[in-house]
């Protein structure tokens, strides 16, 4: 695998700290008109049943200042990376690199990757259905967005007992839930309610098309307070399923009673917590993004897309996969997006690397892509994992996504919790942000850089230059960094105000540059 700094692209902070907030949610159907093959569990399941419930896309858009985010949820098993770029090239009201594509991985929806049809050599993707599901997703994210208005947001976090269980090592599971909740600032009505919380929805196994137990999640939630409803799924890889029901009496893959009661235990608990939450008007948003290759190890996948029984795109290259994972800091909250079924203890260990930086932490999975398992590489070989390696691209890409978050969080600040004063700013940190104001993103162009500032007195800081922006943290990596500045605090300070020319600093050896010379001396250009 190719060192994570070539490709990585990241997509530097666009905070808008204390920006009034506005949110919109809308929904559209994605039920087929025509008889589909259902994906999941098995081959050649054509759902000859009918339709019991609809399935649907459900979009939230939310704007702080100026930046603006969207988050659709569809009740699809997953959809290819490929796929979720063309949706995001027919919205037309968020930038393509801030829609983020989820699916709630429900086992009786149409076959949407191709592995489920009439045999194992006869892809179950219909073309047809497919463009509809990529113009309905685009169109809901627009509808979402011309909805817009004023509004507050809650955020909160439940245990919710007795719905999921780890068929694999039963003590390794994650039953927490965040909830996020939108309201009117006019009106105080629910604008949006979104629930992420880790668990297969396959209650339902036969022949009729069903959301599974999101179907009553969105029926309970909606019913008592209004708004658009959304459920998007966590690390529910191997394997985080419906807990089973000793007392039922219901057919193999019909115990409808049970979806319908795992769904409303989901919607009440939700809607228990967020009761709780204190909610504001203003919030911050910031978004980075990576993209990362790994190698395509299944022999599986592999034939597949070589018969065209998943459709090959520029996401599948030359025996490999790129993919993406998104980190997302909303207010309080932040997001992390995974793209495909990740190992429940990989969830937690995010969630703990993750903690530091925002409350609640929303994992979301089947994000932008649909990958199949992941798993850490420690586990990836025992056979007790063989099914799920079975169904993964392959050993990489848990430790890649795990290093994508990990370099993502190194560009991030710790938060400070509401209510507790953030701790001063020395002299030397208030004199690098005021540089930071004289940054020219029309001189640097697609310039991209990191500089390690070693400030005698003051510690270390890194000041990182990419797609236009400027930004300093403290933290960061050595090996990041093309260029280390060393001075004493009070000799940097007076050369970044204009008290101390730098060629003289650096003569005098009070200024020591290790690295590239050229893109040290950049510096004078980039900034004013």
């Amino acid at each position: 695998m190719r060192p994570l700094a070539t490709i990585l692209g990241i997509a530097l902070f666009l905070a808008c700290w204390a920006q009034e907030l506005q949110a919109g949610a809308a929904v559209n159907k994605l039920t087929p008109n025509k008889q589909v093959f259902l994906a999941g569990y098995a081959p050649n399941r054509p759902n000859t049943g009918g339709v019991h419930d609809d399935i649907w896309a459900r979009a939230l858009v939310v704007q702080a200042g100026q930046e603006r985010l969207a988050i659709v949820v569809c009740d699809l098993l997953g959809l290819l990376r490929d796929d979720v770029q063309r949706i995001r090239q027919r919205v037309k009201s968020v930038p393509p690199n801030r829609v983020m594509v989820l699916c709630t991985h429900v086992h009786s929806a149409p076959d949407t990757i191709g592995l489920w049809g009439p045999t194992p050599t006869q892809s179950g993707r219909d073309n047809e259905y497919m463009n509809f599901v990529i113009e309905t997703v685009a169109r809901t994210v627009d509808e979402a967005a011309s909805k817009l208005q004023p509004a507050t947001v809650g955020f909160a976090k439940t245990n919710i007992e007795g719905v999921a269980y780890n068929y694999r090592i039963e003590k390794i599971l994650d039953t927490e839930a965040a909830v996020m909740q939108f309201r009117s600032k006019a009106d105080g009505k629910v604008i949006a309610t979104l629930t992420n919380f880790a668990c297969h929805p396959e209650v339902l196994n036969n022949d009729q098309l069903t959301a599974d137990f999101c179907h009553w999640y969105y029926q309970t939630v909606e019913s008592k307070v209004g708004g658009v409803a959304l459920f998007a799924n966590g690390a529910l890889g191997g394997m985080i399923s419906p807990a089973s029901d000793p007392n039922s009496t219901a057919p193999k893959g019909r115990d409808w009673a049970r979806a319908e009661r795992f769904g409303t235990t989901i919607a009440n608990k939700a809607l228990e917590a967020i009761e709780k939450a204190r909610f504001s008007d203003t919030a911050s948003l910031e978004h980075q993004e990576a993209t990362f290759t790994v190698p395509l190890e299944n022999e599986r996948f592999k034939s597949a897309l070589a018969a065209g029984i998943i459709p090959q795109g520029p996401s599948f290259a030359d025996g490999k996969i790129t993919t993406e994972s998104h980190l997302i800091r909303l207010g309080d909250a932040i997001m992390f997006t995974m793209p495909g079924e990740v190992q429940p203890n990989i969830g937690i260990l995010l969630k703990r690397l993750l903690a530091p930086y925002g409350d609640p932490v929303f994992l979301f999975g089947l994000a932008n892509d649909e990958l199949g398992y992941i798993l850490s590489l420690e586990d990836y070989y025992l056979d007790l994992y063989s099914y799920e390696r079975s169904m993964s691209v392959g050993s990489e890409i848990g430790p890649a996504m795990v290093q994508a978050a990990r370099q993502m969080m190194r560009q991030m600040t710790a938060r400070t919790p509401t209510g507790v004063a953030a701790a001063p700013r020395s002299p030397v940190e208030q004199e690098l942000e005021k540089y930071l104001q004289r940054f020219r993103p029309d001189r640097a162009g697609n310039f991209k850089a990191t500089y390690r500032l070693v400030l005698e007195g003051a510690g270390e800081f890194y000041l990182r230059i990419a797609e236009g922006k400027a930004t300093i943290s403290r933290e960061g990596s050595p090996a990041e960094a093309a260029v280390t500045l060393k001075a004493p605090a009070e000799v940097f300070v007076a050369i970044i105000t204009g008290k101390r020319d730098p060629l003289d600093a650096y003569n005098t050896g009070d200024l020591q540059v290790e690295g590239d010379i050229g893109i040290a001396q950049y510096l004078l250009f980039v900034f004013e």
